[in-house]
C-alpha cells in the first residue's frame, strides 16, 4: 500500500520555520525533505522546485497578513502612509522579504487596489493612478529588500553602520520625492498615459 502524501500545509509550515530560524541559506530542499522524513522527489512533486516553493511561501504569508488601509484627507498623505505601513510589515519579516521579487506584488494586490481606488476618488486619471501605485509598490519592495540585506551584513566598522542607518532613513524621503513628482505633473497637466511607438512598416 502506497504511503499517503504529507499535507502541503505541513511542508509550508516547516519551510517557514527553517527560514525564520536560519535565514534563506537554511531553506534547502534536502534539509526540508529530511526534516519531514520524505524524499526530495516527493517534496518536488508536492510543492514544485525551489523557486516555486519560495513564491508560494511569500504568497501564503501575505495572504495572511492584515495590512490596515486608511484614507487620509489627500491622496499624497494616504499614499505615504500606505508605503510606510507596507514597508514596516516587510521589515518585520526580513528573511521572507529577502526572498521577494517584484512579481510578488501580486500577493498584496488587494492592498494595492485600495490605494488605486483612493487615487480615483480624488480624480486622478485611471491610467496615471495605476502607474503611480505600481511604481510605489515596486519602490517599497525593492528598497526594503536592500534594507534587510544590509542588516545581514557584518558591521566591520562604524562607517558601515552609518551607511546602513542612512539606507533606513532614506526610504521616507524617497517616497516623498516620488509623490512630489506625481503631484507636480498632475498640477501641470503634463501627465499622460504612455503611448506605444508606432510599428514601422516591414521593408519590401
Amino acid at each position: 500500500m502506497a504511503k499517503p502524501l504529507i499535507p502541503v500545509d505541513v511542508i509550508y509550515e516547516r519551510a517557514l520555520e527553517l527560514l525564520d530560524a536560519g535565514g534563506p541559506e537554511a531553506l534547502q530542499a534536502r534539509r526540508l525533505a529530511a526534516d519531514l522524513r520524505i524524499s526530495t522527489r516527493t517534496l518536488y512533486q508536492q510543492v514544485g522546485n525551489q523557486d516555486q516553493l519560495i513564491r508560494a511561501l511569500v504568497a501564503r504569508h501575505f495572504s495572511r497578513l492584515r495590512l490596515e488601509f486608511r484614507e487620509y484627507d489627500d491622496w499624497q498623505t494616504t499614499a505615504f502612509h500606505w508605503c510606510t505601513t507596507f514597508h514596516d510589515a516587510l521589515r518585520n519579516h526580513p528573511h521572507l522579504t529577502e526572498l521577494m521579487t517584484i512579481e510578488d506584488r501580486r500577493s498584496v494586490e488587494d492592498y494595492v487596489n485600495d490605494l488605486v481606488k483612493a487615487a480615483l476618488h480624488e480624480g486622478m486619471p485611471r491610467q496615471v493612478a495605476i502607474e503611480a501605485c505600481r511604481s510605489l509598490v515596486n519602490v517599497t519592495i525593492s528598497h526594503t529588500i536592500v534594507e534587510v540585506r544590509a542588516l545581514r551584513e557584518p558591521e566591520h566598522s562604524a562607517k558601515t553602520a552609518q551607511e546602513t542607518a542612512k539606507i533606513e532613513k532614506n526610504f521616507p524621503m524617497t517616497i516623498s520625492w516620488i509623490l512630489a513628482g506625481i503631484r507636480a505633473e498632475l498640477a501641470s497637466g503634463s501627465t499622460k498615459p504612455p503611448t506605444r511607438p508606432r510599428r514601422q512598416p516591414a521593408a519590401t
